[in-house]
């Protein structure tokens, strides 16, 4: 018989593995694009309407508080997810 000590301690490295390895795509992502972006400087010369011609002032908000939150909430649900499914298995081979 499995004990939830052990059920919640498979859930937890279940999900720190998952969150984990999403960042880490991230990560291996963001360093491949960076070294395969080449820019077209002399092309940028000749298209310069784009460019902001006014300052703002203030605040940005990107999120914060919100996506720690989110990061916390999936970390619990895949937690739950997980020890659910696992519990049930346990119980089926009984």
């Amino acid at each position: 018989m499995i004990s939830w000590k052990r059920i919640a301690l498979e859930s937890v490295l279940f999900a720190i593995a998952v969150c984990g390895g999403y960042m880490l795509f991230g990560v291996f992502q963001g360093m491949i694009l960076t070294q395969t972006y080449v820019p077209d400087i002399q092309s940028q010369y000749e298209h310069v309407e784009h460019l902001q011609s006014q300052v703002s002032f203030g605040a940005v908000l990107r999120g914060g508080k919100l996506i720690t939150v989110q990061g916390a909430a999936l970390f619990l649900m895949l937690c739950g997810l997980y020890g659910s499914i696992r519990y049930a298995f346990a119980r089926r081979k009984r």
